[in-house]
């Protein structure tokens, strides 16, 4: 009888245990803690980890104010996703916003799942919103000169601001490319390049220097001259330049020259403008795939669809002479 009652207690004991443990990976916030761990051991980006973390916060709060049972996320259904969609509405977030909301939760509940922290996937059958396919706003060649025209090269901020821009203008690379450039990915054997390591696709990438790139380029880094740091663009302090400062220059520029009054100077501009005015040249979709560093072509056929040249051409045919 001891050993019958004895059994039953660690049964019992065993039994809660393992009760207590399913809760606590059913919590929200366990679970997201354990999924941003993932991501990190499986080498994510600090870009995609943030995101994750960002996104799932936001996410997170929302479910908060919509009463989603996050002590036990078992129990969450497709319908308060829909719940969770509708919220946002409400709240006026824009559909790349929702859209990118949910994608994170997504990716988080698959990996719950495939943890078996719950049964099924309240995403499932869920479709991302369906948004307008537009080309954000680019730089006329005007507005171009003026911003590249603009910094003061007789100093080394000014002569720094220009390569920085030039850059952008000339290879299209993303800001986090950029401030990860080291002095060793520029090369100025033949006609040059500068070597993506930091891709967000993780793929490395090649862009041949344009000669009004190599001049600059050249002539900055030997203004830089030799450093402990090895990171290309740097600041007055001799320390690498973050994300931010330069973003704040070029709203600098955008405000000296009056086009920040037409189109928001950023590295995006840069890099749409780029796109386009290889377009509109007439460069292979897939030459300017390699160069631009897009996974998808879908994006860059927007491009060809607005700024492609053979449309131009193409209407002329078959009315000769009418």
């Amino acid at each position: 009888m001891k050993r019958r009652n004895g059994t039953t207690n660690i049964s019992i004991q065993h039994a809660l245990e393992r009760n207590t443990t399913q809760l606590q990976v059913s919590n929200f916030q366990y679970a997201v803690k354990e999924f941003l761990r993932h991501c990190r051991i499986k080498g994510l980006s600090s870009e995609t980890v943030k995101f994750y973390d960002k996104e799932l916060k936001q996410t997170g709060r929302a479910f908060t104010e919509i009463n989603v049972p996050l002590l036990d996320i078992r129990k969450m259904t497709m319908d308060h996703i829909e719940q969770f969609i509708e919220h946002q509405q409400n709240l006026g977030r824009a559909v790349n916003t929702i859209n990118a909301r949910l994608r994170a939760g997504r990716t988080f509940f698959n990996f719950c799942l495939r943890k078996e922290y719950i049964d099924t996937n309240p995403y499932e059958g869920v479709q991302q919103l369906r948004k307008r396919h537009e080309v954000g706003a680019t730089f006329t060649k005007r507005q171009l000169k003026l911003l590249l025209d603009a910094p003061d090269v007789t100093t080394f901020i000014g002569l720094r601001d220009l390569a920085v821009m030039l850059t952008f203008a000339h290879t299209g690379i993303r800001l986090t490319e950029l401030t990860s450039l080291r002095i060793q990915d520029v090369s100025f054997d033949g006609k040059g390049a500068v070597n993506i390591q930091r891709a967000k696709n993780r793929y490395a990438r090649r862009i041949p220097l344009t000669k009004r790139l190599r001049a600059v380029l050249k002539a900055y880094i030997e203004e830089r001259g030799a450093l402990d740091t090895d990171i290309l663009f740097i600041n007055v302090v001799n320390q690498p330049i973050g994300g931010r400062s330069i973003q704040n220059r070029l709203r600098h520029y955008g405000k000296l020259t009056g086009v920040g009054n037409e189109v928001t100077v950023s590295p995006h501009a840069f890099r749409r403008t780029f796109c386009r005015l290889k377009v509109e040249a007439g460069t292979n979709i897939f030459v300017l795939q390699r160069l631009s560093g897009h996974q998808s072509l879908e994006i860059l056929k927007r491009y060809v669809e607005i700024y492609g040249k053979d449309l131009e051409d193409a209407i002329e045919k078959g009315f000769e002479g009418l």
